[in-house]
């Protein structure tokens, strides 16, 4: 079997890379952007496939004939959406679109697995937390966007058969991770930038480790035709996450990292992955974080 990977120049696709060569699978990473830092070296083992480019996508899908694409390629950035909505929109639903156009053209019945986002559920009561079949209302365009993208993946396979997975993934970190809360701290405090600059300190998040992430991902291969959620089911106060990074280091709150809109708890039901997948977060929080400042020491 051949696997395919979008996005691969990111902190998921990168690990989930690694993780496919190390159990001996034909895999073909590619990337247009990457969102790693400038010193990793990864990328160069990789293809450069621009999702909006139809010709170049439906050329590359055509010599290789995945039989699994991993769809990561994304604008991934909640707060990037607020400022560049069309950008977003159009990466993560034309360029889906695109994938799935080129498959449909060439007659693939490969299984498409999707990388979504609980960014999906947005305006929700997050005291009771969403299985798969709670409602969504999207709160930015980046999950906006995310909801169009399930839909469409559903659309092509109602239309020509192409089995799928649409993931939703819940808040994820680890090492290669830039732009979110844990690394950024973690990078922050390894180079004793203070006082570190914080947003909103009073959510409550779900944060799994991207080792379980792409393990998850990886079990995926083994079902069809689903929505799933990957996530931790445990949840913590972003406050607490920073004591638990930086202990009693001084900090400040930057007015600009805060989002026009925010949900004060993201929280999964991993139950379905639980039965379908026998998945579960295993790495600790606490083992993230001292990865990632490990990471940022030694880069």
């Amino acid at each position: 079997m051949v696997r395919l990977i979008t996005g691969a120049g990111g902190m998921m696709g990168s690990h989930l890379y690694e993780t496919l060569k190390y159990l001996n699978c034909d895999v073909l990473p590619t990337f247009y952007n990457s969102t790693l830092d400038p010193r990793e070296t990864i990328t160069q083992e990789m293809k450069m496939l621009n999702v909006l480019h139809y010709e170049h996508v439906k050329k590359v899908l055509g010599e290789i004939k995945p039989d699994v694409i991993y769809h990561l390629a994304a604008q991934s950035r909640p707060d990037v959406s607020f400022k560049d909505p069309a950008l977003t929109i159009q990466t993560n639903v034309i360029g889906t679109t695109n994938l799935l156009q080129a498959c449909a053209e060439l007659g693939l019945k490969l299984l498409f697995i999707n990388a979504s986002s609980s960014a999906v559920y947005g305006d929700i009561d997050w005291s009771n937390p969403p299985d798969e079949n709670s409602s969504c209302h999207p709160l930015s365009p980046y999950g906006t966007s995310k909801l169009s993208q399930e839909h469409i993946v559903k659309n092509f396979n109602q239309m020509h058969g192409i089995p799928y997975v649409n993931v939703r993934i819940f808040n994820c970190t680890g090492p290669r991770k830039i732009n979110d809360f844990v690394s950024d701290v973690c990078r922050r405090v390894v180079n004793k930038e203070f006082p570190l600059k914080v947003g909103n300190l009073d959510g409550l998040r779900s944060i799994v480790d991207v080792r379980d992430l792409v393990r998850g991902l990886v079990l995926c291969e083994n079902i069809k035709n689903e929505t799933i959620n990957l996530g931790s089911d445990v949840s913590h106060k972003i406050g607490d996450v920073l004591k638990i990074i930086a202990g009693d280091t001084p900090y400040e709150i930057d007015d600009s990292l805060l989002r026009p809109t925010d949900e004060p708890i993201i929280l999964g039901n991993i139950n379905k992955a639980k039965d379908l997948l026998g998945w579960k977060q295993e790495i600790a929080l606490e083992q993230t974080i001292t990865d990632t400042l490990d990471y940022w020491r030694t880069l």
